[in-house]
Order: structure tokens, then C-alpha cells, then sequence
């Protein structure tokens, strides 16, 4: 069974949303419907891990989700790691993007 481990800088990415959304909406129910999803997503590709889409230009080695049709997961597959690379709002630039 795979691992999953977040790098640095997808878990600030990841935190710094829910502190946004909790700040933009002075509640926690979306944070937790983030978070909720996070976790749903996680044990989805635990099982699958090649449901996520290939994208372009990284050698078929960075794979994305969709979380809330508002935010993207992009991860990597190693051995035994699903290393999550990004929590990106979509949103966001694309070309701030760094994979």
C-alpha cells in the first residue's frame, strides 16, 4: 500500500487556503468541507492512484484531481509514496505554478 506524504510546500499551500476561507467566510464549515475532501481524495488514490490526469510537460510523472471543481491536487507516484506536490486554487496563475 502506498504512503502519502505532502511536501512543504503543499501543506502551506493547503493551510494557507483554509485559513482564507475560515478569514473570508468567519466560519469553518468550508475549511472542513476542504478538508473532508482532502481526506476522501486521499484514500480514493491510495487504491487508484493513476485516476488523477497526466499533465502536460512533466513526463507523465505529475498526475492532477479536482477537490471541490475548485481546487487541484497534483501528486507524484514513487515505489511506495504518493508524494502530493501542490494544493493549488484554480483560480490562482497558472504560470505561478510550480511542479
Amino acid at each position: 500500500m502506498l504512503k502519502v506524504k505532502w511536501t512543504s510546500e503543499a501543506q502551506e499551500q493547503y493551510f494557507k487556503t483554509l485559513e482564507f476561507w475560515i478569514d473570508h467566510n468567519q466560519s469553518t464549515s468550508y475549511s472542513e468541507k476542504i478538508i473532508e475532501e482532502i481526506i476522501n481524495t486521499e484514500s480514493l488514490l491510495i487504491i487508484n492512484p493513476f485516476i488523477g490526469l497526466i499533465v502536460e510537460n512533466t513526463n507523465d510523472k505529475v498526475r492532477r484531481v479536482l477537490i471541490l471543481h475548485n481546487f487541484s491536487l497534483y501528486y507524484r507516484i514513487t515505489y511506495d509514496t504518493l508524494e502530493i506536490i501542490s494544493f493549488w486554487g484554480n483560480k490562482m496563475n497558472p504560470d505561478d505554478l510550480k511542479l
